[in-house]
Formats: C-alpha cells, sequence, structure tokens
C-alpha cells in the first residue's frame, strides 16, 4: 500500500496551499466584521480553479480526481468558511446534480460558468419539515402539458441562495411514492415564481448566505428536468456522497490550522516558569489533537480514493465514515484549542473561537452525524447478511 501523494497533486497542494496563506487569510478578519467576501478574493478563488477542482476539463473544470479536489478542500478550510461555502460547495452539490444527470445541452449551458465561477449553484433539498427525512418533502411537482413542469412548495436553509445563478431543486410529482415520487428540476435564478424569501442567520458563516426559497407556480422547462422522473432522490444521495467526502476533508483541513495554532500557542506562552508544551497535561492535549488529525486525514483520503475507484455503495459508506469521524474529530480539536488558547482563545481578538462556531455545524448538514451512522450501520449489516448467505 503507498501512502504517498502523487507528486502532481503535491505541487497543486502547496499552489493551493500558498494561495489560501497569502491572499485568503488574510482577509479572514475582513470577513468575518463586515459579512462581505471581497471581490478580490472571488478572483482568486476563480483564478485557481477552485469553483471547478473536481469538474471535467471538458467542461472548464481542473478535471481533479477526488483525491485532488479533496487536497484542495483542505487548504481552503484553513480560511475563513465562507470561501468553502462559495467555491467549495459549487464543486459539489452545486454543479454535480448536472454533471450526474443533465443534458448534454445542461452539461454545457451551465458546467463552465459554473466550474469558472462566473455563476454560483444551489442546492435546493432541505424543508423546514425534511432535513434528515429527505424523503418527506412537500414541495410539488406537476406536469403542465407536455412541455413545462409548475413547482410549488418551499425551502429553507438553503447555502448561496441569494448569489446562486441557478438552482437544483427537488419536488415530489406523488408523495404517496415517497423517495420514488422525487424528481429533480434545474431553475435559472429570476424564473418567474422563483424568489428568496428570508435570508436565515445562522451562529457562523458569515460572509455566506443561507436563505429560504419560495416557489409559487413556478413554470419550468420539461428539458430542465435532470434524469428521469422518480430518480431525483437518487441523485439527491449520490451528490451528497461527493459533498460529504468534501467535508470529511475540510475537517482535516481546519483541524489542522487549529493544532498549528496550538502547537505556536504552547510554544510561545508561559505559566509558572515553564513553556505551555512543558506541561504533561498539555503535552498530552497536543498529541491527543495530532493523533485525531492524522487518523480522519487517512479515512479523508480513503474516501477520495474509493469515489475515485470504488462503486456507489462503496462511495457512500467510505463518505459516511469519513465525515461522521471528521467532524466529530474536528469539533473535540476546536475545542481543546479553545483550551489551550483560555480566555485568548474565547475572545473574539483571535480565529479560535470562529473556528469552533465555524465547524460545529459539520454535524448536521449534509446529513446529521446520526443519519451518518445510520448508513454506516446498514450497510454494515447489509454486509454481514451476504456473508451469513454465503455460508
Amino acid at each position: 500500500m503507498d501512502f504517498m501523494l502523487p507528486p502532481e497533486l503535491v505541487r497543486f497542494q502547496e499552489r493551493v496551499r500558498r494561495f489560501v496563506r497569502d491572499e485568503l487569510q488574510p482577509l479572514d478578519a475582513a470577513v468575518e466584521a463586515t459579512g462581505q467576501v471581497p471581490e478580490r478574493a472571488m478572483e482568486g478563488l476563480r483564478r485557481m480553479g477552485l469553483f471547478g477542482t473536481h469538474t471535467a476539463k471538458t467542461y472548464g473544470g481542473l478535471g481533479l480526481s477526488m483525491l485532488g479536489s479533496c487536497l484542495a478542500i483542505e487548504e481552503l478550510a484553513k480560511a475563513h468558511v465562507a470561501f468553502y461555502f462559495l467555491s467549495g460547495v459549487n464543486v459539489h452539490i452545486g454543479s454535480k446534480p448536472i454533471e450526474l444527470a443533465g443534458s448534454e445541452a445542461l452539461k454545457r449551458r451551465w458546467l463552465p460558468e459554473l466550474a469558472s465561477g462566473r455563476t454560483i449553484a444551489a442546492f435546493a433539498l432541505t424543508e423546514t419539515g425534511a432535513g434528515s427525512d429527505a424523503a418527506a418533502i412537500t414541495t410539488t411537482a406537476r406536469r403542465d402539458g407536455t412541455g413545462h413542469y409548475v413547482l410549488e412548495g418551499a425551502k429553507t436553509y438553503i447555502t448561496n441562495a441569494p448569489v446562486a445563478g441557478v438552482f437544483t431543486i427537488f419536488a415530489t410529482l406523488d408523495p404517496a411514492r415517497g423517495a420514488k415520487g422525487i424528481s429533480a428540476f434545474l431553475v435559472e435564478a429570476g424564473t418567474p415564481g422563483l424568489r428568496i424569501g428570508r435570508i436565515v442567520e445562522m451562529a457562523a458563516g458569515r460572509g455566506a448566505a443561507h436563505a429560504e426559497l419560495i416557489l409559487d407556480r413556478c413554470c419550468v422547462p420539461a428539458e430542465n428536468q435532470l434524469g428521469r422522473e422518480g430518480t431525483g432522490f437518487a441523485l439527491a444521495m449520490h451528490c451528497l456522497d461527493a459533498g460529504r467526502t468534501h467535508w470529511g476533508a475540510y475537517c482535516v483541513g481546519a483541524a489542522q490550522r487549529l493544532l498549528d495554532l496550538a502547537v505556536e500557542r504552547a510554544s510561545a506562552r508561559e505559566t509558572f516558569g515553564r513553556r505551555l508544551r512543558e506541561h504533561q497535561g498539555i503535552e498530552w492535549m497536543l498529541a491527543d489533537m495530532a493523533a485525531a488529525v492524522h487518523a480522519a486525514r487517512l479515512v479523508a483520503y480513503e474516501a477520495a480514493w474509493r469515489y475515485d475507484h470504488g462503486g456507489p455503495g462503496e462511495r457512500t459508506r467510505a463518505a459516511a465514515t469519513s465525515k461522521l469521524i471528521g467532524a466529530d474529530m474536528v469539533h473535540r480539536v476546536a475545542d481543546a484549542t479553545l483550551q489551550i488558547f483560555g480566555g485568548a482563545g474565547y475572545s473574539k481578538d483571535l480565529p479560535i473561537e470562529r473556528i469552533w462556531r465555524e465547524t460545529r455545524v459539520v454535524k448536521i448538514l449534509d446529513g446529521s452525524s446520526e443519519m451518518m451512522r445510520r448508513i454506516v450501520a446498514r450497510d454494515l449489516v447489509r454486509e454481514a447478511d451476504r456473508r451469513n448467505a454465503a455460508l
């Protein structure tokens, strides 16, 4: 087993690392203070290709493997989360529905726009009464003759909705059929009947907005359906496999930055005549943090590798495992780092409390940690049943 990353990916990761350090991190405090991402940061993200890391070159992306995309996300996670919400989320649940199920015409129309960062996409699945139980959505779609569908309903917590130029909207054609009644539709911003509702203020993530999406007799051309009728739920889950794989890498990057800050603090701060790092209690905290980051990184890289080389089932379980482990790990590392910094870490003078808040949501979005456990457990049981049946 070769644990060495390909040299070309190492070089790419180093380029992204320098970009994040030199161009994004200096803007972190301003983004947090103003809630605005400067245009020069957006220009940098576009220049680096970070809106299309995993999009095929044919459609204007970098054409990286999932592993390569995750290496970029790992570095991007070391800056303010708004940069990731705007560019990284655009890579997986933004453009992925079009990549996986769009017609060739839709791919050529939208993927170059998304990969370049000229347009941002939003993924509209969640509703007030349908979060983890995504199959319970009540937004409806009905045929209007042969050429159109009419969408009615409301979505909530839709990342990037206020700035999105195009939306993937999931709606049910037949609520009685549950998941098998759901279809996906590509809807351009400005379409009559589609409007942005209330912007939902979150605990963290200033600079990237999350909002309600209102659909009031929104008429969508039939050719904008992604895939066949009734395949929308499966499409959403395939997109979330990519999202969860990326989030696992995000957790590693954010935790690595926290660990670096903790080591720096422990080396500079003195208490009782010794540096913090010379106290055994702090030594053990740093060791536990380093071990947790290393373990989560291995799991994240394996999930990316399985996305590149495995089948759908392997992707799903590996992605869920990576997000589950990463979300728990980064939360613990953030809390330990804040503890090492003490009052300074809890203050807004330093980025610790901001990262602490930003990383907490990973246990919730793109499938809660409880749902990740459910996915892993069900796959584990199915595997055991297959083994037993073969005996």
